[in-house]
């Protein structure tokens, strides 16, 4: 049973955040769409092992926040926030999984904070500045967010099905969400710079998708050589949570057990 409650931080955020399974603790995520809701199938297939915490990002969706903790966001920023949320559910340390920006957010966490984490678990970390994405956060709103939805919807995702069946409350929520990934996520959170020393805190378990094009992530090919990690395949583009929910479940609980 998925246990959905809102709680209150002493930043301000007021989380809406899910919870289900019981075991050691594992933490998704969300990337740039910001919704908890695109790992609806993900974490129910690890709550028969785990105990399972999601939540909507700060000012995105069911989150509200003060326009302090949405300005300019980087990993820092997430990783710090998230922090904060783990105090008050009483998390002491878990693995996280993210992909996008998510990915970010976990690579802050395991640097800046590795008491916290046992491991992470991320996909396709934009660890560069993409120029085909400055013209899509340049367009005025209303241009924006249909841009937004067909770009998340079919550029980033291979299977627009299961991305559609996510549903209508879940995709209404996101029209704002995209303004604010646009305007105070796609420019800052590449800023990320970290040390190999700080790249190795804790565990990594890293993976690119098979279908994403040509060589768009391989910064994570040349970070993972650099440190000694194999970044392995997944097939999928962007988002595995949503387009094979089964065989991410599998690679994060092979990854969660492992430490």
């Amino acid at each position: 049973m998925v246990l959905s409650f809102t709680i209150q931080t002493k930043n301000g955020i007021s989380w809406h955040c899910e919870r289900q399974g019981t075991g050691p603790h594992i933490v998704l995520i969300p990337s740039g769409e910001g919704d908890c809701g695109s790992f609806s199938e993900v974490a129910r297939l690890l709550a028969s092992s785990f105990t399972v915490t999601t939540f909507d990002m700060p000012g995105m969706s069911r989150t509200t926040a003060p326009t302090s903790c949405t300005k300019s966001v980087t990993g820092q920023l997430l990783a710090s926030q998230i922090v904060v949320l783990l105090d008050a559910l009483s998390i002491d340390a878990a693995t996280f999984y993210g992909s996008s920006s998510a990915a970010i957010a976990a690579l802050a966490l395991a640097a800046y904070h590795p008491d916290r984490v046992r491991n992470i678990v991320i996909h396709e970390a934009p660890l560069i500045h993409f120029r085909s994405l400055k013209f899509l956060c340049a367009l005025p709103d209303l241009a924006l967010v249909p841009a937004c939805q067909y770009v998340f919807g079919h550029v980033m995702n291979e299977n627009h099905a299961a991305w559609k069946a996510l549903g209508p409350e879940f995709h209404a929520r996101l029209e704002k969400n995209y303004v604010l990934w646009a305007r105070e996520y796609a420019r800052s959170i590449p800023n990320l710079r970290l040390t190999d020393e700080e790249y190795r805190q804790r565990p990594i378990t890293w993976t690119i998708g098979s279908l994403t094009p040509g060589n768009t992530f391989a910064s994570n090919l040349e970070v993972g050589r650099r440190i000694g990690i194999k970044v392995e395949l997944l097939y999928c583009k962007h988002f595995p949570q949503v387009s094979i929910p089964e065989t991410l479940a599998e690679h994060i609980e092979r990854a969660a057990l492992k430490q």
